[in-house]
């Protein structure tokens, strides 16, 4: 009898234990839960909406300018084919407006710009070569000049935010401008009958660009961001025909002109997203 009151307080007392036990470790459990699977954090911004905004920046072009002599080098023996580079460069502002769809880390997006321009360039050669026979007067001169006045774009946006405000993208598309340009092939006041050879004309181009850039987002609404581009408007050719003293000349003497149009584009930029 002693004994069986000894085992039945024994298997009470290792019952107590183990229901202990398994309560500690079930409190224990959860705790530790707790511990190392916090609730992640949200993003409490989404690239989602349109945007408008304004851009501000430094533009840079290529404008070699070709001087071809015509009929020929050979016939046309003062003037050597020559290239000119009236590279421009100057400010560019404007504004842009566009709309933005987030797809988990992906953005697509949609853009058009317009901004005024003062990217201007000028080169002047003065004593140039002839083909056979060069000018000797100092009062000769060849000169090219280029200015963008104002430059547009419609772009598609594609990019990826690696963090919740941050976005990195590549951008292309349509690119229109427009453009002042001018050359002239001048030979003075004493040699070849002080001949001339001007063009002088603005056109409006349209072509391509590409770039690309990031974007942050300081607020809900406002977005800061650094971009770049280039541009292409392709190439214009014009023919000046010969004046002497102010009076224009028939063939077969005259100097096509071939303008290049193209440039690099950095600005910075600050948008409010809707």
């Amino acid at each position: 009898m002693k004994q069986l009151l000894r085992l039945i307080g024994v298997s009470f007392a290792v019952a107590t234990l183990g229901a202990t036990a398994f309560a500690g470790t079930q409190m224990y459990s959860g705790k530790e839960m707790k511990q190392v699977a916090p609730v992640a954090p949200t993003c409490d911004f989404t690239w989602t909406g349109f945007y408008l905004g304004g851009n501000a920046g430094y533009g840079w072009g290529h404008a070699d300018t070709d001087f071809n002599p015509l009929p020929d080098p050979t016939t046309f023996a003062n003037l050597a084919p020559t290239t000119l580079h009236p590279d421009p460069d100057g400010f560019i502002g404007g504004g842009q407006l566009g709309y933005n769809y987030q797809w988990n880390w992906l953005v697509l997006g949609l853009e058009t710009d317009f901004q005024g321009s003062d990217i201007e360039g000028n080169d002047r050669v003065d004593g140039f070569a002839g083909f056979t026979a060069p000018p000797t007067n100092t009062d000769t001169f060849l000169e090219a000049h280029e200015r963008v006045q104002w430059l547009g774009t419609v772009r598609g946006r594609i990019g990826f935010a690696p963090i919740c405000r941050l976005l990195i993208y590549g951008t292309g598309g349509l690119a229109y401008g427009n453009v002042d340009y001018s050359a002239q092939t001048n030979f003075g006041t004493t040699f070849f009958h002080g001949a001339s050879y001007p063009v002088d004309f603005t056109e409006t181009k349209t072509g391509w660009t590409a770039g690309g850039g990031i974007e942050y987002a300081i607020s809900n609404h406002w977005t800061v961001r650094a971009e770049y581009l280039h541009y292409d408007l392709g190439n214009e050719s014009r023919t000046g025909q010969e004046f002497i003293a102010g009076v224009p000349q028939g063939p077969p003497f005259a100097v096509r002109y071939n303008f290049d149009t193209s440039g690099e584009i950095v600005r910075g930029g600050l948008n409010y997203k809707f």
